[in-house]
């Protein structure tokens, strides 16, 4: 910031003013200085020494109070504010104290000065009406050196503090965005020790569930055989009663049949047998989405890591939309948009399991009918990456998610779906297996307009290297 030597003087007696500006901006012969002194009772003395040049100010002159009052917001609406301001108390109109009261509701910073004789106003009558304590006093009859003391002092003061306020304001932004990158990196850390924690609560699930899921489901599938035997039984055992009672001619051999009839029917065993085999459907049916659950836990704890191979997106894509062509064809119609990619060097199986999730997500946001899009295209890659990117974009027309669940859906089970219809663990694996990839993904929705999920892996995986070179997890 450039310092400031701008100084007002108002004063209603011409000759006073012009005087004012000979000693603080000397731009003529010292004959015309002396005659200026004299007006004031001074000594004469030579304040600066011999051959000394006095500081010069930029001077503005003001011949009563109000036009002193304009002189300030002139000054301020230019964003040239005086340093400094000498005001003489005794004036028509305003007076000294009402012109500086009313400069400091202008203008707060400026230094005032106020000029009086000994006999006209006391400095509690002037502090009363000003309302502020901090203003300076300069007695009658004084000489120029003490003119120019007042002036170099309090412009010297007045720099000192804008300087002062300039670094605040430096050190406050520079805090603010201190702070800003301190909580970004804090939301960073959380998230990966979140990751990491989840990470090894789902490894310590998968593995616990593993076992008894395997002995369920394997006497699921016996009980399922053997119900097929005992249906096979049942049906052989009808017909045999069928035929028994067509020869049936004794009172007792009736009663039996009729017995065993009537215990047939009271019990519900033709219900029963059609139920058990429901039943055991229903049961595997419950296994298998266990199984679902559990192959996801593994996937989110990078449990059954795969080798690396390089492979085509588009492919993957094309395989993922296969398997889940009958349920996503009746809800939306796909629109494709592939473009030429390079292979990409990545987990096959862990790439599938994103395009899945992120396209059975897709479907289940739309409710009636509508789109799903998917597109790719290659990214060049920036000045100062190694490599480019390969973008893939899954879009739906579906309900949309809301800005506060955006900030959420990749946390570990958070869903948005109704209750009992997630695990919320969907976009938690994909968010984990991208980064995994050293990638990135966001997400661009509205509610009521649908989502845009867009994945960005690099086109060479080079066992923890980004394209921008960064390494380590999360691209650190």
């Amino acid at each position: 910031m450039k310092e400031s030597k701008r100084i007002l003087i108002i004063d209603d007696d011409q000759d006073i003013l012009e005087t004012y500006r000979d000693i603080l901006s000397p731009q003529t012969a010292p004959d015309v200085l002396n005659k200026g002194r004299s007006l004031f009772d001074s000594d004469n003395r030579d304040t600066f020494g011999p051959g000394s040049v006095p500081p010069s100010y930029d001077v503005t002159l003001a011949c009563n109070g109000s036009r002193g009052v304009e002189e300030v917001e002139h000054a301020l609406s230019r964003q040239q504010p005086f340093a400094v301001a000498f005001v003489d108390m005794k004036m028509p109109g305003l007076d000294g104290a009402r012109t500086s009261r009313n400069i400091w509701c202008i203008d707060p910073d400026i230094k005032i000065v106020i000029v009086t004789a000994y006999s006209e106003y006391s400095p509690a009558e002037i502090t009363r009406i000003v309302g502020r304590n901090d203003i300076f006093y300069l007695r009658k009859p004084f000489n120029p050196g003490e003119i120019l003391q007042f002036a170099r002092a309090l412009t010297h003061e007045w720099n000192l503090e804008k300087k002062r306020d300039e670094l605040e304001k430096k050190f406050q932004n520079i805090n603010e965005s201190l702070e800003s990158k301190v909580k970004e990196q804090t939301s960073i850390i959380v998230q990966t020790e979140k990751m990491a924690t989840v990470g090894l609560l789902a490894s310590g699930v998968a593995h616990e569930i593993n076992t008894p899921l395997a002995f369920v489901n394997s006497n699921l599938a016996t009980v399922k055989s053997y119900l097929k035997k005992i249906s096979m039984l049942n049906s052989q055992y009808e017909t045999v009663i069928s035929e028994l009672a067509k020869t049936v001619h004794g009172p007792e051999e009736a009663a039996a049949l009729a017995d065993i009839r009537r215990f047939r029917q009271d019990h519900k065993i033709d219900f029963i047998m059609s139920d058990l085999e429901n039943l055991s459907d229903e049961s595997i049916e419950g296994i298998d989405r266990i199984k679902t659950i559990v192959r996801n836990l593994k996937f989110f704890s990078r449990a059954d890591q795969a080798d690396l191979k390089r492979i085509d997106i588009n492919e993957i894509l094309d395989t993922a939309l296969g398997v889940l062509w009958s349920e996503l064809s009746q809800k939306a119609k796909i629109e494709k948009q592939y473009s030429d990619l390079p292979l990409v060097q990545c987990y096959p199986q862990k790439i599938s399991q994103v395009f899945t999730n992120l396209l059975i997500n897709a479907g289940q946001a739309i409710e009636n009918q509508g789109i799903i899009r998917i597109s790719t295209g290659l990214v060049t890659p920036g000045p100062r990456e190694r490599t480019g990117w390969v973008e893939i974009r899954i879009e739906d027309t579906g309900c949309g998610i809301s800005k506060i669940d955006q900030n959420r859906i990749f946390d570990p089970f958070f869903s948005t779906k109704p209750v009992g219809t997630g695990t919320g663990l969907g976009l938690s694996i994909v968010y984990e297996v991208i980064k995994t990839h050293h990638g990135e993904i966001s997400v661009d929705s509205s509610p009521g307009f649908g989502s845009c999920f867009t994945v960005r892996l690099p086109v060479c995986l080079n066992h923890g290297t980004r394209p921008d070179g960064k390494g380590g997890k999360n691209g650190k």
